[in-house]
């Protein structure tokens, strides 16, 4: 089975207070786009995207050849982000990941076990969520009571005041059947407080296209420890995942 990857990575990262782009800041002495794209080879991945927009040019001096680069002009959401590759991979077989740019202590065996669930379960999606003590920031993964399938998931901003109490949340990363993905994406839509075109409403979109009638939209999987997806979006999330890094070298050690 194919298998391919898309890393967002275009965004500017205002919060980091620097004209880099976000990727670009290192986390033990590498830029974190590295960080990724260095796991996603080592995990023999067949074909790479990297999705660039602010000052791409530097990403793409950074990374030269190694992967394919698709441009997002204007910065319209996550799922809009993913849709850029759709020329490249729209029709084809296999499984993708998709992963966030700025999440560079991912695990390759977290993102191995992501693209194991999906293929045994044969669901059209895998979320990867974990859970944190303050979930402020983070999109709310939403259970059907029932059956304890992912329901939704619900952005910071659009969340109503009970769900702001759910511990468990998105950290940005899945997987997903290539082709469940690109027919799900058109059907995404902006209606939200960013008005934004936002990947975590795959769930209801995968429902429509038909590929969740059997089976749950969205399966997920749990990481036990939160440091190895935290996602950094500002100089103190840097000095935090600077840090964790030390930690998990010295736990291999």
């Amino acid at each position: 089975m194919k298998t391919y990857a898309i890393v967002l990575a275009a965004g500017k990262g205002t919060r980091m207070q620097s004209d880099l782009p976000k990727v670009l800041h290192r986390v033990g002495g590498k830029p974190m786009i590295e960080h990724l794209v260095d796991k996603l080879e080592q995990m023999n991945v067949d074909d790479i995207f990297v999705v660039v927009g602010y000052r791409g040019e530097l990403v793409k001096a950074q990374l030269g050849g190694r992967v394919t680069y698709v441009e997002q002009r204007e910065q319209l959401g996550t799922a809009h982000a993913v849709r850029q590759a759709a020329p490249l991979l729209k029709g084809k077989q296999g499984q993708t990941l998709v992963l966030l740019g700025d999440t560079p202590l991912l695990k390759p065996s977290t993102m191995e076990r992501l693209m194991k669930l999906q293929r045994y379960t044969r669901c059209p999606g895998v979320v990867l969520t974990t859970l944190v003590d303050d979930p402020t920031g983070y999109g709310r993964i939403v259970r059907d009571p029932f059956t304890g399938h992912v329901a939704s998931i619900v952005e910071d901003r659009d969340a109503l005041p009970e769900q702001r109490r759910i511990r468990e949340v998105n950290t940005g990363n899945f997987c997903f059947d290539n082709q469940s993905l690109f027919r799900a994406l058109p059907g995404i839509r902006n209606r939200n407080a960013q008005q934004e075109y936002y990947l975590t409403d795959i769930v209801p979109a995968l429902r429509r296209t038909g590929a969740a009638n059997v089976r749950p939209a969205l399966e997920s999987l749990t990481l036990i420890d939160p440091a190895e997806a935290i996602g950094i979006n500002t100089r103190a999330q840097l000095a935090e995942a600077e840090q964790a890094l030390g930690g998990l070298m010295r736990a291999v050690v």
